[in-house]
């Protein structure tokens, strides 16, 4: 990005902070954006606009204008950090929050939810404050919240398992919430035909890396996945669901087979009628993962797109995988 446009997203996303300090959960008018930063070209603001569009910034376009409303995502509060400017981010009041959060967890499991009163007497800052963590802490899914009325961004809130993993991670390693400042763009890989050795390291240097968990989702998880699974280090636990195009009377000795390459490894299919995913994916951890345009089995013999999953689909994918798993029956 040339220099004039890294200005215009420098300003962009101030004019958006300014507003998330107002009210953290609203959208803004987007056509508004050339008169209030009209030391630069519409059409130079409309693009950087769309250049961090579902990276930094939501927008929702209309005929007469392409950022007829826009938000502010927390990447671009990160991205603002990073940059030396004042925001949520300068101060320890999050982790504040998630300790209350965390301890009201651990002291009533079954009832983990924090009124916004006691919330507030317990962290002692001001509303403000208050609603703008809950949002970014919210949206980085570290929290729930519930409610909203009477003027409020919450009615209650309670810590998600996922926040608390992070919030452990913190306390007892030291890794920051955000962990990185940065934005890490989405990755592709473009593999085949003829390209199985590709597709196998590419396979290989993502799961070599897991440390609790690897997910597989493919319809037609044949013999040559379970082989590549070998590069999943041991202790790991490896969960493949597939379908009933694959599954016959010796598929479970074939996966026995493949064991000896790796022993933690369950398999469950569905039938047909109930398989519900189009591409196939890999998650590592449930941080991590990536959707191929064919099966694992024979990856790089024709050509074929990977793509890394957006927090957001990976999510929606680990899901389903939770429902297909419940509904599975067993092989392995």
């Amino acid at each position: 990005m040339k220099g004039e446009d890294k200005k215009i997203r420098r300003e962009v996303l101030k004019w958006l902070y300014n507003g998330f300090e107002e009210n953290p959960s609203a959208k803004w008018d987007g056509t508004a954006l050339p008169d209030d930063l009209d030391q630069f070209d519409e059409t130079d603001i409309e693009y950087v606009v769309g250049r961090m569009d579902g990276e930094l910034i939501d927008t929702e376009a209309t005929t007469s204008s392409p950022m007829h409303t826009i938000d502010l995502r927390p990447q671009g509060i990160e991205e603002l950090h990073r940059q030396g400017f004042d925001t949520v981010l300068d101060d320890d009041a999050r982790y504040e929050i998630l300790t209350v959060l965390y301890q009201a967890s651990r002291d009533e499991p079954r009832r983990p939810f924090v009124s916004r009163e006691d919330l507030m007497d317990s962290v002692g800052f001001e509303t403000e404050k208050v609603d703008q963590n809950i949002w970014y802490l919210k949206e980085k899914r570290l929290v729930e919240r519930q409610g909203g009325l009477g003027g409020g961004l919450f009615n209650r809130v309670k810590i998600t398992e996922y926040g608390s993993e992070k919030y452990e991670a913190y306390q007892e390693d030291g890794i920051e919430i955000p962990s990185s400042l940065g934005v890490t763009s989405i990755r592709q890989a473009s593999i085949g035909p003829g390209e199985s050795g590709k597709a196998e390291n590419l396979f290989r240097d993502f799961v070599e890396l897991a440390d609790d968990e690897v997910i597989v989702i493919d319809r037609y998880a044949r013999k040559p996945l379970y082989d590549l699974l070998g590069h999943v280090p041991s202790g790991v636990d490896i969960q493949v669901v597939t379908s009933e195009h694959v599954v016959n009377n010796d598929y479970e000795q074939r996966v026995r087979k493949s064991e000896n390459n790796h022993s933690d490894v369950e398999v469950r299919y569905l039938d047909n009628s109930d398989w519900d995913f189009h591409d196939r994916y890999v998650i590592r951890d449930r941080e991590d993962g990536w959707a191929w345009g064919h099966s694992f089995h024979d990856a790089g013999d024709t050509q074929h797109t990977a793509s890394e999953l957006k927090p957001v689909n990976r999510d929606r994918i680990i899901r389903g995988f939770q429902k297909a798993w419940k509904k599975g029956q067993v092989i392995v």
